[in-house]
């Protein structure tokens, strides 16, 4: 009986060895690519209204690229904090947005709510490099405030929401096309 129970723990923590060291799973077996999908195109299709003016706002040139320096954590990481400040814009006062469809919006907003939460659970199971502040995530944050501070210096207006609508929505695509090469990167290491 002893032999069994030992036998069974040793396969026990194999699997769980095996499991933890996967990466992510929200990203590896591609769960991300339909929400990502939804998402964007519910905000693709939520403003319409054209906008003369444009953000001076640029996603910063190192944001959603691969580091060599940086670990995939450090990766996964930099999207889910996309995510909340993404997130952390939306929940801004948007009154002054009557063109949009409350519906669309709510699920956009929930997406962003799954999709932070999914990151967050994919980030217990993933490996970190000393200084997870990386000056790219830093970088982002500060892009994300002046977003913010530009919807508020416009009083939170439809055309400010509708520039930083288009601003998200270019920032989601990077997004999706940094979470394909995140996968790549699982996929490789997984077949090692």
């Amino acid at each position: 009986m002893g032999r069994n129970i030992f036998a069974f723990c040793f396969v026990l923590s194999l699997l769980c060895g095996c499991c933890s060291s996967l990466g992510c799973k929200w990203i590896k077996d591609d769960l991300y690519k339909p929400t990502s999908k939804e998402t964007m195109n519910l905000l693709k299709h939520m403003g319409k209204e054209f906008v003369k003016e444009r953000a001076h706002m640029h996603i910063p040139p190192k944001a959603y690229k691969m580091h060599k320096h940086i670990k995939l954590g450090d990766n996964v990481f930099e999207v889910y904090e996309a995510f909340l400040n993404i997130s952390k814009i939306f929940n801004l006062n948007q009154d002054s947005v009557t063109t949009w469809n409350r519906t669309a919006l709510d699920i956009f907003k929930n997406n962003l709510y799954r999709q932070t939460k999914e990151l967050k659970s994919c980030m217990q199971e993933m490996k970190y490099s000393d200084n997870r502040r990386s000056n790219e995530i830093k970088t982002l944050e500060s892009y994300f405030k002046k977003l913010e501070h530009f919807l508020e210096n416009k009083n939170y207006s439809a055309h400010a929401w509708e520039v930083i609508r288009i601003q998200v929505q270019d920032n989601l695509e990077r997004m999706d096309r940094f979470t394909a090469h995140i996968r790549t990167h699982m996929m490789d290491n997984s077949n090692v």
